[in-house]
């Protein structure tokens, strides 16, 4: 995994951010131990407002990475953002015929 993590780094630094955004993604489902994959995607899915992702990656990082407390901080202050956040989106209605 640890390879996955580095290759996934080296695509996002040359503009191959989807095929990173995969790699990170395989690291995370794996339960990956380590903080970067968590930070990477949360970074990236917050910069594109996808708030549901943001939840799972960090309630996933709050499962699976056994790091400091401030960084745990960092994870639910994160994932608190996130909800507070899709809390706002509008919800698209039925179409009506």
């Amino acid at each position: 995994m640890v390879k996955q993590f580095l290759r996934a780094q080296n695509l996002e630094q040359v503009g191959r951010v989807e095929e990173a955004i995969d790699l990170y993604e395989a690291c995370v489902r794996e339960g990956f131990d380590s903080t970067g994959p968590y930070e990477r995607l949360i970074t990236l899915y917050s910069h594109r407002s996808l708030h549901k992702e943001v939840v799972r990656v960090t309630e996933a990082a709050l499962t699976n990475v056994q790091t400091h407390a401030e960084k745990r901080a960092w994870y639910e202050r994160m994932r608190a953002e996130a909800q507070r956040a899709a809390a706002k989106v509008p919800q698209a209605s039925k179409r009506k015929r």
